[in-house]
């Protein structure tokens, strides 16, 4: 019998090591420069060495991670300082317009992958996913920015935690886990969260204006996960609740 091929990561884990020391380098920079004691380096450390896990195990392509999960990558290391910074709110406080820089650049960077992604015909499901995952985490690390800096009430954390609740319903129910179409709403409504958010934290914003900026934004999200929930119901709700209906 044949033996199974066993697909040649080299390439996708030589391009991450040697991503590895600039980051560790501009990140001990940034601690250095914000005052942050080196102890916290440890959480960016630990989230970039999970970050290359993943990838590496998710693109079997001894030719590198490719250009559209090579952005992502990028953008998810960016999301690891912000939560990193996190840890230190009174720095946070001192430093946010550089915090919603980098925020805004992991923005700005979230049409590229997607744009390379079909530029050079390499879509796929893993890259799909982690482009999803890396925006969920962001949306939740803006949030506890805008809560722990006290722009907000603890409400805003619904903007960030509604995406893993919608994970978690999945182990309750298994038709949530059924794949979803493709959708410009729930991609541009996932758009529209962020760039609330990043507003609200730019620190010229007035704190009375972040209530109408984010309450919308959660009535939108709100309705976008009813909408994929309703279509999941339809989809493969109703044939698992007939099909238990049957047995009984």
């Amino acid at each position: 019998m044949a033996s199974e091929k066993i697909p040649d990561r080299t390439g996708a884990s030589r391009e991450l090591l040697l991503t590895a020391l600039p980051f560790t380098v501009v990140t001990g920079g940034i601690w250095w420069w914000m005052g942050m004691p080196l102890v916290s380096l440890a959480l960016p450390l630990a989230g970039y060495a999970l970050l290359a896990w993943l990838v590496v195990a998710g693109v079997p392509g001894q030719q590198g991670i490719g250009p559209a999960n090579r952005v992502t990558f990028y953008r998810a290391l960016g999301v690891v300082i912000l939560a990193g910074i996190l840890l230190e709110p009174q720095l946070l406080a001192v430093a946010q317009w550089a915090w919603v820089m980098l925020a805004l650049a992991v923005l700005i960077l979230d049409g590229l992958d997607g744009y390379l992604a079909r530029r050079f015909s390499v879509s796929t499901y893993f890259g799909a996913r982690f482009d999803m995952e890396v925006d969920a985490a962001l949306i939740l690390t803006l949030s506890l920015a805008v809560w722990g800096l006290g722009i907000t009430g603890p409400w805003v954390m619904l903007l960030g935690l509604m995406r893993y609740l919608f994970v978690a319903a999945g182990w309750i129910w298994p038709w949530v886990n059924c794949p979803l179409p493709e959708s410009f709403r729930r991609k541009t409504i996932c758009v529209w969260q962020i760039a609330s958010l990043v507003i609200v934290l730019v620190p010229i914003t007035p704190s009375w204006l972040a209530v109408w900026i984010l309450a919308p934004a959660l009535m939108l999200l709100a309705y976008s996960f009813t909408v994929d929930l309703a279509w999941l119901y339809r989809a493969g709700g109703q044939h698992e609740t007939q099909r238990h209906g049957t047995e009984t």
